[in-house]
């Protein structure tokens, strides 16, 4: 039964992050926030909250959820993050952090929190740039470059700054930055984890929407 159970989750989770074969469009999505944490000019890190379509939030929760009581127990969030989670691992969480030109995925997440709302499931998460320089101006972008997920925006509460200590909190900006594409094989292998830095033939582009904060 558990065999049976967890091969349902790796299912949902490759349906998560399998390449786009054959329609280059997405096919799930998501809904991010964004709350940074600063330290007077240093940014010590950002919160990201995401809330799933119904389609896949009912996959993951169905699976999860063993006593159908609408909360992950401590026991039920470990098999949500190890089955339907740490694999974005491999896709750089689908974050893309930028200073001037160069731009990068974090190393890694913390304090990954799975909830149900509203039948909707929710991941939580904390991303942390203590001492790596973040702060006075930078952008964050949350973008699958399989693009098989899509990220969409709330029209309310998109992004959060809290300051903590004195000074006056970062002001922020979102938008299409034509500087700096994305590009993305649509018709990738499933184990194809390449980052593209300039276009190719094959290759499709994209400018996902930047979170600017600064100074």
């Amino acid at each position: 039964m558990i065999i049976r159970h967890r091969k349902k989750i790796i299912a949902a989770v490759l349906f998560l992050l399998a390449p786009v074969f054959v329609f280059a469009h997405p096919h799930m999505f998501l809904e991010s926030k964004v709350e940074f944490e600063y330290s007077g000019e240093e940014c010590t890190g950002f919160w990201l909250e995401w809330t799933f379509d119904p389609y896949f939030s009912a996959s993951i929760i169905q699976e999860c959820d063993k006593d159908r009581n609408k909360r992950f127990s401590a026991e039920e969030a470990e098999y949500v993050y190890s089955y339907g989670f740490i694999n974005l691992r491999k896709y750089g969480y689908f974050i893309y952090l930028r200073s001037g030109d160069n731009r990068v995925n974090p190393e890694g997440v913390e304090q990954f929190t799975p909830s149900i709302r509203n039948d909707r499931l929710v991941y939580r998460f904390f991303v942390n740039l203590k001492g790596k320089g973040y702060g006075k101006d930078f952008s964050v972008a949350i973008f699958d470059s399989t693009y098989f997920c899509a990220v969409r925006y709330p029209e309310s509460g998109v992004v959060t700054v809290r300051q903590n200590g004195p000074g006056a909190a970062p002001r922020w900006e979102r938008g299409e930055n034509k500087k700096y594409p994305v590009y993305y094989n649509p018709f990738g292998a499933s184990n194809d984890m390449t980052i593209y830095t300039a276009w190719r033939p094959g290759l499709e582009t994209a400018y996902p929407d930047e979170i600017r904060v600064f100074f």
